[in-house]
């Protein structure tokens, strides 16, 4: 009985041990997000989240202590194999989490979850995020932390069982209520509430808090919650959410400052990837990688304080063409009856007898926004697999000035009013572009402000062209960001900059010209705002509002994997949903705070009834 509580203990010390020195890892790789914090704040980090370590370990004990239980007369020989293989497997699970999750965090800025399943469809767009030595460089750490954990495993754990020998059955008792004591560090102690992801919160720093998660544990619980996310966000009152929400809408018979000219303008959305207000030199951003941008802002109405609602194209694209927004952990593109039934902007504008099309360098099943398209209503779309196999020369596909000059040429085919839409893909990583670096040096940001500085020498060159055909003279060209980035600043997903993004309407069908609106907004007000000046009912897009509108309120939401942010001329406030409390307050955000429950609220009844 002795050996097997030994053995028993050993056990745990070792799974507690795997967990450190992969939080360590962690750390260590993430060492550019260490700016910042403090050595004792990592180091509670550490104690921390050893309540996620605990819970792990203790289901491990659990099934251990059971095994050791019902197998009480195996001799040892049987039970070293039998542990060797189910604790080999255990931790080859747990590994092929957690090295991944090394490069996921460093991209998304949360842990790996459940949401990681909606792109397993399309596992070469999954991985073509990342370079060559970054893979190369993940397996060699999956090999070298596989190996050195086997051989821990068999000569600080398995050996012990060679000292176990067959105990009497009045021994069953005992050792059945000490396995069922696991229950305790499964469930993080003796209170009424569970064990969960908030239980290891305990700084203000997001970055201190995630390194305390286990993403081991933050996968699993992530799994658990599939399908029962929808049922949260339960805030304010019926009457008092009508009202809120009634009070952020203008009045429908408000002044609006007409800035389109014409009853039936082409339209043009260029929806531009990963460009944030960060790299735009005209956004107080950084100078010389958007020339060609910054130069037309001049010539057209810039929506100086725009914003993102969330930090993946699935979500922003969604915003944009059915301005409908994604809530914490949910995305509507992934749900493709819902999608059947969100407001669509090529829909709107196919009743108008507009043509439509969708124009991406890559390939459009990823993470389910082929479905989505077509679901939306659009006429065609244009692929990687309608260019030649020769200028497949991204990892994503075609880069941009070969899909651009495809978009300048069908324009010029066109006989009637268009509504098209182009996705660019080269100033997403890994930045590979086909260009002489304009921004010299080889760290990430250099190698991303680099793309956008080629995206852009594009856009100039497509917009210079398209200046030369007829129908620019009646075409609305809408350039927007599908979302903002954590380069150049080191942004976490709860930073307000991250999800800045310019929006810049240009076109012979203007009647403005070098026009700033500084009123607060996102990309769900892109929809209303076209409508309106169309003079198109969008009473369906009810989550988006006029920016041109005389006395609509100004403000702008997002979410992250999950939090909720909200901004507008007085207030800051970032709500983290995992701790249950504010991470960021500024300006008059306790006299506010019904504004962003209200917004998530009615955005999560109305996801539940689709």
């Amino acid at each position: 009985m002795r050996n097997r509580l030994f053995y028993l203990l050993s056990a745990g010390l070792f799974w507690l041990v795997f967990f450190f020195v992969f939080r360590f890892i962690f750390v260590l790789y993430q060492w550019d997000l260490l700016e910042g914090q403090s050595f004792f704040e990592i180091a509670k980090a550490f104690v921390s989240g050893a309540r996620h370590d605990l819970s792990l370990m203790g289901y491990i004990l659990l099934l251990s202590g059971l095994i050791l239980t019902v197998t009480f007369w195996l001799p040892a020989k049987k039970l070293k194999g039998l542990f060797t293989v189910i604790y080999s497997v255990v931790g080859l699970i747990f590994i092929m989490i957690l090295i991944p999750n090394l490069e996921l965090y460093r991209n998304w800025g949360f842990h790996l979850d459940a949401t990681v399943l909606s792109y397993l469809k399309t596992p070469k767009e999954a991985m073509a995020s990342t370079t060559l030595s970054t893979h190369l460089l993940l397996f060699v750490l999956f090999i070298l932390t596989s190996t050195a954990s086997y051989i821990c495993l068999r000569k600080f754990v398995i050996v012990n069982l060679e000292k176990i020998k067959p105990i009497n059955y009045k021994w069953i008792p005992v050792l059945l209520f000490i396995t069922a004591g696991m229950i305790i560090p499964i469930r993080g102690g003796f209170g009424i509430a569970p064990m969960n992801v908030g239980f290891v919160y305990f700084s203000q720093s997001t970055f201190a808090n995630h390194v305390a998660v286990n993403p081991v544990w933050n996968f699993s619980y992530s799994l658990k919650k599939i399908g029962t996310d929808g049922k949260l966000f339960k805030f304010l009152k019926e009457d008092q959410l009508k009202s809120t929400i009634a009070g952020l809408k203008c009045n429908p018979d408000s002044e609006r400052l007409q800035v389109i000219k014409g009853k039936k303008p082409n339209v043009v959305v260029v929806m531009l990837e990963s460009f944030t207000s960060k790299a735009i030199g005209s956004l107080g951003g950084y100078q010389g990688a958007t020339p060609n941008f910054d130069e037309l802002t001049k010539e057209g109405v810039l929506f100086s304080n725009f914003y993102a609602i969330g930090d993946r194209s699935k979500i922003g694209i969604v915003g944009l063409l059915s301005g409908y927004p994604s809530l914490p952990k949910r995305s509507v593109i992934s749900y493709t009856k819902k999608t059947q039934s969100i407001p669509s902007l090529c829909r709107k504008f196919t009743k108008q007898n507009y043509s439509s099309a969708f124009y991406y360098g890559g390939d459009i099943r990823f993470a389910n926004i082929n479905s989505y398209l077509m679901n939306t209503g659009f006429d065609r779309l244009v692929t990687m697999f309608d260019f030649s196999e020769d200028l497949y020369n991204s990892k994503w596909g075609v880069h941009d000035e070969y899909v651009f000059e495809r978009l300048l040429k069908d324009i010029k085919l066109e006989t009637k009013p268009f509504f098209k839409v182009y996705f660019t893909l080269s100033s997403h990583e890994p930045f590979d572009v086909p260009m002489e670096k304009v921004i010299k040096g080889n760290s990430e940001d250099e190698r991303f402000l680099n793309s956008v500085n080629y995206t852009d020498k594009c856009l100039g060159k497509f917009i210079a062209d398209f200046k030369k055909t007829e129908a620019w003279e009646n075409t609305i060209l809408i350039l927007v960001a599908d979302h903002g980035t954590r380069y150049i600043d080191k942004s976490v997903p709860s930073d307000f900059i991250k999800y800045q993004i310019p929006m810049l309407w240009l076109g012979g069908a203007l009647n403005q010209k070098d026009l700033v609106i500084d009123k607060f907004g996102c990309q769900p007000d892109m929809a209303n705002t076209l409508l309106s000046q169309l003079d198109i009912n969008a009473d369906e897009f009810i989550f988006g509002k006029d920016l041109l509108a005389a006395d609509q309120k100004g403000y702008a939401y997002f979410d992250y994997n999950n939090g909720f942010g909200y901004i507008d001329e007085k207030e800051r406030s970032v709500f983290d949903l995992t701790s249950n409390k504010y991470i960021h307050e500024e300006g008059e955000s306790a006299n506010n705070r019904e504004n962003w429950k209200a917004l998530l609220q009615y955005l999560n009844e109305d996801f539940r009834a689709r």
